[in-house]
Parts: structure tokens; C-alpha cells; sequence
């Protein structure tokens, strides 16, 4: 998307400093700053140390820090932040006939597949093709985004962030030197 200015991921660690220096520069430029973030995204500011019952990390929530950071550094200026929890959003839409025969065919499929007596696999779509897949291989492990990949390359030159926010500079201690 054009809209966005700043992505936040959990891949990419963030200073805080940067960010409000980057939303101030955005700002200049445009007069407002959207900034989408990721579940477990600036995990060193917010991180809880907790694991619930299945030894998942519980995440602190980045967007209030996120937007109590923004709002005191922004209240000078007689700036303020919006902060929409997308959660309640998605509640909130109705159904499109599309989603609406998704789950229709889901549904129907994960039954038959019951009723033929399968058991640990899950029912879902790739390319648009109705699958079932063991359901170890779909909770073996996390999907991660790499830093240095064309999509999150994409991403960071769509949203026109610097290297700083994009976890791409190279650490002062490790530039060329001597």
C-alpha cells in the first residue's frame, strides 16, 4: 500500500528514537503518519517474559506503547495519534459473498474429511485449491521474514523507510574500518 509509511515486524528490531525521529520527518513532508505493526514487533520495549499453558510467548502490546511513545513526543506539537486495534475492525465487516463460499467449501471439506475418517490434518486452501495437510507439518514452526528478502525489500522501499527501520544498516562496530 501507498498509505503506509512505517512496517514494523518482529523480525526487525526498531530504536525508538529513530521511529519518532522518521514519524517527524514523515509528518513535515505529508502532515500525518500511518505505521502498521506486527503481532510480537518491538518485543525489547514491551516484552511481558511470560509463556501461556502451550509455551507460546505472550507478547506485550506494542501498539499502546507505540502510542503513548507517539502522543508524548507529539503533544509539543499539538500532534496526536489514532490507534486502531485491527482485531475489532475485522469483527466489525460484514461478510463478502467471496469469504461467504470460502468457508462454505472449508466447512464442507473438513466434514467429509472427518466422515472418511482422517485424523490430524487440517483443511485449507492453497492456490486456491482445497488441500488437506498433516497438522504437524502446519504448527512445525513459525513463518519468519527475512530482512534482506525481495518482499520485505518491496515493502521497505514502498513505504520509503530508512535503513535504520528496516533492519538493514550494519552496526557501527562492524563497518569497514582501519
Amino acid at each position: 500500500s501507498d498509505i503506509v509509511d512505517l512496517c514494523m515486524i518482529p523480525e526487525v528490531d526498531v530504536d525508538m528514537q529513530d521511529v519518532l525521529a522518521y514519524v517527524d520527518d514523515v509528518i513535515a513532508r505529508k502532515n500525518f503518519a500511518v505505521i502498521a505493526v506486527a503481532e510480537g514487533a518491538g518485543q525489547k520495549h514491551v516484552a511481558t517474559g511470560k509463556r501461556d499453558a502451550s509455551g507460546h510467548t505472550v507478547y506485550g502490546d506494542i501498539g499502546i506503547f507505540l502510542k503513548d511513545a507517539l502522543n508524548g513526543h507529539l503533544k509539543e506539537y499539538g500532534g496526536r495519534t489514532f490507534y486502531i486495534d485491527p482485531s475489532y475492525i475485522i469483527r466489525s465487516v460484514p461478510i463478502s459473498p467471496n469469504d461467504h463460499i470460502l468457508c462454505c467449501r472449508l466447512a464442507n471439506d473438513a466434514v467429509h474429511t472427518a466422515m472418511r475418517g482422517y485424523t490430524g490434518v487440517v483443511v485449507g486452501a492453497i492456490h486456491n485449491v482445497i488441500c488437506m495437510l498433516p497438522a504437524k507439518l502446519v504448527s512445525s514452526g513459525k513463518r519468519k521474514v527475512r530482512p534482506h528478502s525481495s518482499s520485505w525489500q518491496g515493502c521497505v522501499a514502498n513505504c520509503n523507510m530508512p535503513c535504520a527501520l528496516a533492519g538493514l544498516c550494519i552496526p557501527d562496530a562492524h563497518k569497514g574500518g582501519a
